[in-house]
């Protein structure tokens, strides 16, 4: 990897990811190499954006991993749109997968985000091996002193066969952004927003065919731990620290304790 590369996504890791989009415009305006650009746009985690299906009216996620060039693939048609003569798309046994992936993991948002978008999209890499991503957006609009807010998550899952078909090994790297915009008239406007990435991997029995519905839910499971892992450390961490940091630099004037009820 090149000096210019590691210090551009250097440089990108330590800006905030809510103005992504502007930060990779500018930092890209400082790069002479095309090839290098190239590079920092694909490995950059930028927002999650929507589009509608023109086939069902459904929303799907538009990401990396739906993309072929300026067209995106519907998990709901499997069609490219804007339409493509030619274009990559899972084989016939891979998108059963998908579909039934799509209607698990739409459950298990329904669950645990209670509203939102989720999106799967699954692609052929290897014989006897298959990857996946799996997605869920949700924003949060003007709510009491909250302003804003955005919850992302990337679950991006390989699943492997064994040369001997005995076990299967689930690799998974997950990144979550959030972002949320408080407005208290009494405390200040306050913006925190952060994302954080973890891998992990776990080889289970392989018991039945590598596109059985069982690992269908193993893919799944392994999202749901991932994600709740991930929710377990922004919350301690990551705003208990900020928490700590504006108990420590901001003065409470008394009689606003008193308003809040902190004496």
């Amino acid at each position: 990897m090149s000096a210019v590369l590691t210090s551009s996504l250097g440089l990108m890791r330590r800006m905030p990811p809510s103005a992504c989009e502007k930060n990779l415009a500018g930092v890209s305006k400082l790069i002479e190499n095309e090839e290098i650009v190239d590079q920092v746009y694909q490995r950059v985690d930028k927002p999650l954006e929507l589009g509608v299906c023109e086939s069902t009216g459904n929303e799907f996620i538009l990401c990396e991993f739906n993309r072929d060039g300026d067209s995106y693939r519907s998990p709901y048609s499997n069609n490219y749109q804007p339409p493509l003569p030619e274009s990559s798309v899972p084989s016939a046994e891979l998108r059963q997968v998908e579909v039934k992936a799509n209607e698990i993991f739409n459950e298990y948002r329904k669950l645990y985000y209670e509203g939102g978008i989720s999106s799967a999209y699954l692609w052929d890499t290897n014989p006897n091996e298959f990857a996946g991503a799996f997605l869920v957006k949700k924003d949060l609009g003007a709510a009491g002193i909250t302003e804003k807010g955005a919850w992302e998550s990337t679950n991006l899952v390989t699943a492997k066969l064994s040369p001997e078909s005995r076990t299967i090994t689930y690799t998974i790297t997950t990144t979550v952004f959030l972002q949320i915009t408080i407005n208290d008239p009494a405390a200040g406007r306050l913006e925190l927003s952060g994302s954080v990435t973890r891998q992990n991997q776990e080889t289970v029995a392989a018991r039945n065919s590598l596109y059985a519905d069982p690992h269908i839910y193993g893919m799944i499971f392994a999202v749901e731990n991932m994600e709740s892992k991930l929710r377990s450390s922004i919350d301690m961490i990551y705003v208990g620290k900020t928490s700590e940091i504006l108990d420590k630099t901001r003065k409470v004037e008394p009689e606003i304790r008193s308003r809040y009820k902190l004496a």
